[in-house]
């Protein structure tokens, strides 16, 4: 459908598209005429299940959350405000807009590379990341989980692509149409699919079309994000080191049994490119160790997002001590640090000759920070000789032109001295 006319607000308002904005496997959104802070989703005619999609769009416009635009105007979800209609019925939704173009996905924050190696074409003010603004981001995510929470919603299908992060840190929730929801009358609208990373335990093996989530399922994959906020990226899942028999199971069989890197009691332990839990404040551990240790056992004891949100904001922050990072107050030592000395050490014993490239890992379960290791300087320490062999090509050729510049002028010199002695003069004397 391109720019359908005659499109208008079921009270009868004309509602004016303007150009593509985007385009989705469900439907078309465009930029609203006169209506800068709002954008239009209009569904593809023939796309399946269109009348209870519909239908659960009508019901979400009943049932909006309070707070899904904040009353400083941050859009927290991408909920739908009303109802477009043709001259055939319904065909899409109003929701609020928002700036995508200084926007990015949840990804780009908590991956390391992604954030400080933006693409040409992507947001450059990523770079400029601390993990101060990655502590906000959590604590901003939270509260669009809160909100969502407030009605009988369900977030479903939990996944980065999902999560926008503007450049001031504040998030937003987009296609929201796709969440879980329960109108007033009792008739559900379920989610059919999540991404399995981010799936909750207790929903593995379930048919997602046919079961109703429950809320602690998006309890679950924020505690992830939030991992991956505070953690460089890190899954709590997926990596880390392995000290069990056999291969490392798969993501969900880990979280089944709550064996999360550097959990209590898990086989899992920390990466040693990767910070150890214990650098983050107590109250984050334990509310790490709710979500996926307990929980894994009792869903329902898998923090709110309002325990989150408080935790996160009374996280204090300092620079380590070397001046380079930020870390919360109080660690012994910069996890940042250690892991870039981490990496100098390996790069150094990839240098040496017969080196494997692997540097020897002891026990790595993160019961202490890891503590900085000073670098050592490349310069030959004061008092050290260096012999022959160690020198650069350069110096050799240096020092043998300067060695043969020296006996010329002692054999001449010697020469000139016997001449005069001997009174045999070839100068002309």
């Amino acid at each position: 459908m391109t720019n359908p006319a005659g499109v208008r607000l079921v009270t009868g308002e004309p509602v004016t598209l303007t150009p593509v904005l985007a385009r989705a496997g469900e439907g078309t959104v465009y930029g609203v005429a006169d209506r800068p802070d709002w954008a239009a989703k209009v569904f593809h005619r023939d796309l399946k299940g269109l009348p209870s999609k519909l239908d659960k769009v009508a019901a979400m416009v009943q049932g909006a959350p309070p707070g899904a635009v904040q009353p400083n105007g941050i859009v927290v979800l991408t909920w739908p405000e009303h109802l477009i209609v043709d001259d055939g019925g319904p065909v899409g939704f109003v929701m609020p807009r928002i700036d995508t173009a200084t926007s990015v996905e949840i990804h780009t924050m908590s991956n390391p590379t992604n954030r400080e190696d933006p693409l040409p074409s992507a947001p450059q003010w990523t770079k400029k990341v601390s993990w101060g603004h990655l502590v906000n981001t959590a604590a901003n995510l939270c509260l669009a989980v809160q909100v969502v929470h407030r009605v009988d919603a369900v977030i479903g299908d939990f996944q980065e692509r999902n999560i926008l992060v503007s450049d001031t840190t504040e998030v937003t929730l987009v296609d929201c149409d796709s969440m879980q929801f329960i109108d007033g009358s009792g008739r559900q609208y379920l989610c059919g699919v999540g991404r399995p990373e981010f799936t909750a335990p207790e929903l593995a093996g379930v048919d997602l079309r046919a079961c109703p989530r429950d809320k602690p399922s998006d309890l679950f994959a924020l505690a992830i994000h939030i991992h991956q906020l505070l953690m460089a990226g890190n899954h709590p899942f997926m990596r880390g080191n392995w000290t069990a028999g056999g291969e490392q199971p798969d993501a969900m069989s880990l979280a089944r049994t709550g064996s999360w890197a550097g959990g209590p009691g898990s086989p899992l332990r920390t990466h040693p490119l990767a910070p150890p839990v214990t650098f983050l404040p107590n109250e984050i551990q334990r509310l790490f160790v709710r979500a996926f240790t307990d929980g894994a056992r009792n869903p329902n004891a898998r923090p709110s997002a309002e325990e989150w949100r408080g935790a996160l904001l009374r996280v204090r922050r300092e620079v380590c001590p070397r001046g380079m990072h930020q870390v919360p107050v109080g660690p012994a030592a910069c996890p940042w640090c250690a892991i870039d000395d981490e990496r100098w050490a390996r790069q150094q014993n990839k240098q040496r000759p017969g080196s494997t490239g692997r540097v020897p890992v002891a026990d790595s379960r993160p019961t202490a920070p890891a503590r900085s290791v000073p670098r050592k300087s490349a310069v030959t320490p004061s008092g050290a000789k260096a012999t022959w062999a160690q020198l650069p090509q350069s110096t050799k050729l240096i020092l043998a032109g300067l060695a043969t510049v020296v006996t010329i002028v002692v054999v001449l010199t010697c020469f000139i001295v016997w001449a005069i002695l001997s009174g045999t003069s070839t100068f002309g004397l």
